[in-house]
């Protein structure tokens, strides 16, 4: 679905027609998800920030300008959420002998591919995995990257040539 499609789905959300909810659901899950993994580290707790940022969207989406387009404004929400609650657990946990398993993520039963993926993402640097998973599985255009990141563009498309040139070496290892 193009950002256009996605847009007047939108459109049709802030009209109140509340049964479009799933489809842009569904169209943004994955985008949405996995830069909360990435900054958080914790599927349990990206899934809990997912359903925050899903209602937190619900309640804003008056707000929503058409102009920025829909995924840019939820990966937004999505990361400033993330951010907030990583760095309220990060004081919480300042004392807890636990804090580098939260950190670094919890090891989980995954497959082999899911394991490789993982490796090479946290190989990269926070904004180099951010970048990625906003392009890649985020399908968001190195404009909008910027946009959210406040960051020049060049920038973006060297941070993420930089990344697929890291993660290519880290995968032949």
């Amino acid at each position: 679905m193009n950002s256009k499609e996605l847009n007047k789905l939108v459109s049709q959300l802030q009209n109140g027609d509340l049964a479009v909810f799933d489809f842009i659901y569904h169209e943004t899950k994955s985008v949405v998800y996995y830069t909360i993994l990435g900054i958080v580290k914790d599927k349990s707790l990206a899934e809990d920030i997912m359903q925050d940022t899903y209602l937190k969207s619900l309640e804003k989406i008056h707000s929503f300008k058409p102009r920025f387009g829909f995924k840019s404004w939820i990966v937004t929400i999505a990361r400033n959420l993330s951010i907030n609650e990583y760095n309220r657990r990060k004081r919480e946990l300042s004392f807890d002998p636990s804090v580098d398993e939260y950190i670094f993520g919890q090891e989980e039963s995954t497959s082999e591919k899911e394991l490789i993926v993982r490796d090479v993402l946290e190989y990269l640097d926070e904004t180099e995995r951010e970048v990625i998973i906003m392009h890649v599985l985020g399908d968001l255009k190195h404009r909008e990257i910027a946009d959210l990141l406040k960051k020049p563009i060049g920038t973006i498309t060297w941070i993420y040539n930089k990344a697929i040139k890291k993660a290519k070496e880290k995968f032949r290892e």
